[in-house]
């Protein structure tokens, strides 16, 4: 398993340099399909996404392919899915990301792939893998997306952690006093919790091991007690 848990996607420094060591060749010599699901349902300009997609392609695949789970017959997207060195996975919602997983059959086609290719999430990429996917609705009180998506249910893509993963530390747009939310969050889960900020990553060889941490930023990991066990 070769999985890269990012909060902001491929940037240069440690996570660009992981992701090479994964593949274990160039980037040039490299497929990779990014897959747009998890933004999808949001209504608005989508200029920063396309900004986001474009500083990802500009860093020079052998090709660049882009879809929606939805966006063709099962088959035709699993072939697309299966030709890619990586699969990457764009953020928006974790929700909707593991419900267009499941809706479509695909489910176990990613978890195949987790096997046979690289995985990078970039936020709610990331997200989609913990056995607290639901447990979370409630810790981290995210009911009104959910009732937004009007999903009666949320469940993970491909259930593999017994961890929860935060992204964006050091955002605007996080609630006020976030390491508190997480800490807290945290306690309610009765389970540990990363919080990542856009320049760190957690490496995945082993689902049933600690997360190797790539950073050239900050990040904190919480225990089941809402204790601070270690940070950068």
């Amino acid at each position: 398993m070769r999985m890269l848990l990012t909060s902001s996607g491929i940037r240069q420094g440690p996570v660009q340099d992981a992701l090479v060591d994964l593949l274990g060749k160039p980037l040039a010599d490299s497929r990779i399909v990014v897959v747009l699901d998890a933004i999808l349902p949001f209504p608005g300009d989508k200029s920063l996404m396309l900004k986001h997609l474009e500083q990802h392609r500009s860093l020079g695949w052998a090709e660049f392919d882009v879809l929606s789970l939805f966006s063709g017959p099962r088959s035709v997207i699993e072939s697309r899915l299966r030709s890619a060195d990586v699969v990457l996975c764009y953020g928006g919602s974790n929700h909707w990301l593991a419900h267009a997983w499941t809706a479509t059959g695909l489910a176990p086609v990613l978890r195949e792939l987790l096997d046979e290719k690289v995985y990078v999430g970039i936020s709610a990429g990331s997200m989609i893998f913990s056995r607290l996917h639901a447990a979370a609705v409630d810790a981290f009180d995210d009911h009104e997306e959910v009732q937004m998506l009007q999903l009666a249910s949320v469940a993970p893509a491909v259930p593999l952690f017994d961890w929860f993963v935060l992204h964006h530390l050091g955002a605007a747009f996080l609630p006020d006093n976030p390491v508190d939310w997480a800490a807290e969050g945290a306690v309610r889960l009765g389970a540990p919790v990363w919080f990542l900020d856009d320049d760190s990553a957690l490496l995945i060889r082993d689902p049933g091991a600690d997360p190797e941490v790539v950073s050239g930023g900050h990040w904190l990991r919480f225990d089941g007690s809402g204790r601070l066990v270690d940070s950068r």
